[in-house]
């Protein structure tokens, strides 16, 4: 599980950000937000202690096919005639980063999204799927909010690389842990208020909490990993 998602997720996509504001472009090809404020999450994954750092906050789409959505960013290879329907890639910076193949479809209910991740830098040598749900709530010219929930099983190997305690550094207050795949859930609502044409206040929250594999680690303190951000961007 990642340290700092959001902050790296931002610093990862502030170039591409930056080129959105400075490249001619026609006004509908773009959708969303790019802006700039705090971020508070954990320490560490599964610690008490938080901080908060200063850092992009990134939600748009060009043209349908390629999007940041705060913790990732992704490219859409195939979309189907109705736009219900796409398949493409998708990169997250967690300890390294991690991209995989993404499947999205759009119900009349929620946006369904199912991704496959494997270590761009091999580093656990493990992979994780993750199935995300978003649902609309309020879309008006002022309020644009939005909940969604997830569900992610990391395998033995990613579990083992973040929550375990070797042999070689267990002591007498942590021992040694080898734990197996595990499956967190998460909950999180974000939004923006445009309190004009231009300007918006971007904001959300979010609350992972750990499987019992990872949560039962002696390196673990909480198993809930919560993050909140609050922000000014720019309507794009």
């Amino acid at each position: 599980m990642p340290c700092k998602p959001l902050l790296y997720a931002a610093l990862l996509l502030a170039p591409l950000a930056c080129g959105a504001q400075s490249a001619p472009k026609p006004a509908s090809d773009w959708t969303g937000y790019a802006g700039f404020g705090g971020v508070s999450f954990s320490k560490y994954t599964g610690g008490k202690a938080s901080e908060v750092f200063p850092a992009p906050l990134l939600m748009f789409e060009y043209k349908e096919t390629y999007y940041a959505d705060l913790m990732r960013a992704g490219v859409r290879l195939w979309s189907s005639a109705d736009k219900k329907l796409a398949f493409g890639l998708v990169a997250e910076p967690r300890n390294s980063i991690e991209m995989g193949p993404n499947l999205e479809w759009e119900t009349p209910l929620v946006s369904l999204s199912l991704a496959w991740f494997n270590g761009v830098s091999r580093d656990s040598r493990g992979s994780s799927l993750r199935l995300s749900a978003y649902r609309q709530l309020i879309n008006t010219s002022r309020w644009d909010v939005g909940v969604y929930a997830t569900v992610e099983q990391e395998s033995a190997k990613v579990v083992n690389y973040y929550f375990g305690v070797p042999a070689s550094e267990a002591t007498a207050t942590r021992a040694a842990y080898a734990p197996g795949l595990a499956t967190h859930w998460g909950l999180g609502l974000q939004g923006a208020w445009k309190f004009s044409d231009r300007y918006a206040l971007m904001m959300g929250l979010q609350d992972t909490r750990l499987g019992a594999a990872a949560a039962n680690s002696p390196i673990v303190e909480t198993r809930h990993t919560p993050v909140v951000y609050f922000g000014l961007g720019w309507t794009l």
